[in-house]
């Protein structure tokens, strides 16, 4: 049987990179682009993950990151069986006392 999925290569979301989804998130229903989400969260002393200051593209990158993350873990795994061949044994004692 052979199994193929992708769910098993996924690094664990970070609470802090969780935080960061959700404040993007919240800012983009009310309203706001991402270069001002991105200057909100310089203003508020917040970086990226890796450290650094905050631009459009980084909010941008944050949404479609999760999006496509997402995507992958709701994925169905796919099923492929072939050269499969089921072998049934007869059991019995030999040599009964």
């Amino acid at each position: 049987m052979v199994l193929k999925t992708r769910n098993l290569l996924i690094a664990p979301y970070s609470e802090y990179q969780q935080f960061l989804h959700n404040t993007t998130t919240d800012f983009r229903e009310m309203g706001w682009t991402f270069n001002q989400i991105a200057k909100w969260f310089n203003e508020n002393g917040y970086q990226t993950v890796q450290g650094k200051k905050f631009f459009g593209t980084h909010v941008f990158s944050i949404m479609k990151k999760k999006r496509l993350r997402d995507k992958r873990l709701n994925q169905e795994v796919e099923r492929e069986y072939k050269n499969f061949d089921l072998w049934f044994i007869e059991r019995k004692l030999i040599n009964q006392v």
